[in-house]
């Protein structure tokens, strides 16, 4: 958005599936392939064309996962945000009257990162970490976020002794809007 590629709201262009692999946007003869085995064929191809410039290897840092150490791939993927913009005032707020040691974390760090806060990506698809309190109706048009494990236990008349990923993935809760509806399911993302 801030570079004029995509719009707001728009479609979101991602040519890698949920496996790291390419999709049909890219080139119908690379679905399916791996991100990190295209750049031969791509290259192999552009040389085909005659449209390759320079074949040469860059050598250059690459994230790496720190559980795993395979390479990172990025995916535009739709994602949960607190909106923070809309909060920077009483933020601010918050901030000068909150007793900081030392003080200069109040009036600037702390304060110059708070007068210039984006909206905060919360959620992360992953299987490990903390999954996210939000149960949607598949259009997202119902939306309850739960504020404890006794409200959780409350939608569902079950009694829950661990909230990891694994034990409520699967736990759906009514639809406020009545029984006729499919039951909310969890968010994916933690």
């Amino acid at each position: 958005m801030d570079q004029g590629v995509i719009k707001q709201g728009g479609p979101l262009a991602c040519p890698v599936d949920e496996n790291g692999c390419l999709t049909k946007e890219v080139s119908e003869d690379l679905v399916g392939v791996y991100v990190k085995d295209a750049d031969k064929i791509i290259k192999k191809k552009l040389k085909e064309m005659n449209r390759l410039i320079l074949n040469a290897d860059c050598v250059h840092s690459y994230p790496h996962c720190w559980r795993s150490d395979t390479p990172l791939i990025y995916r535009a993927v739709p994602s949960w945000f607190v909106k923070v913009e809309g909060l920077r005032d009483r933020l601010l707020a918050c901030n000068d009257n909150t007793y900081w040691v030392p003080s200069t974390i109040r009036d600037k760090r702390f304060r110059n990162w708070l007068s210039e806060a984006k909206d905060w990506c919360i959620s992360r698809s992953r299987f490990w970490g903390t999954p996210i309190p939000l149960w949607t109706s598949e259009d997202f048009s119902q939306l309850v976020c739960i504020g404890s494990v006794a409200e959780l236990q409350q939608y569902t008349d079950k009694k829950l002794t661990d909230i990891h990923r694994h034990f409520i993935d699967d736990i759906t809760i009514p639809d406020p809007r009545g029984p006729s509806y499919p039951p909310l399911k969890r968010v994916s993302e933690v």
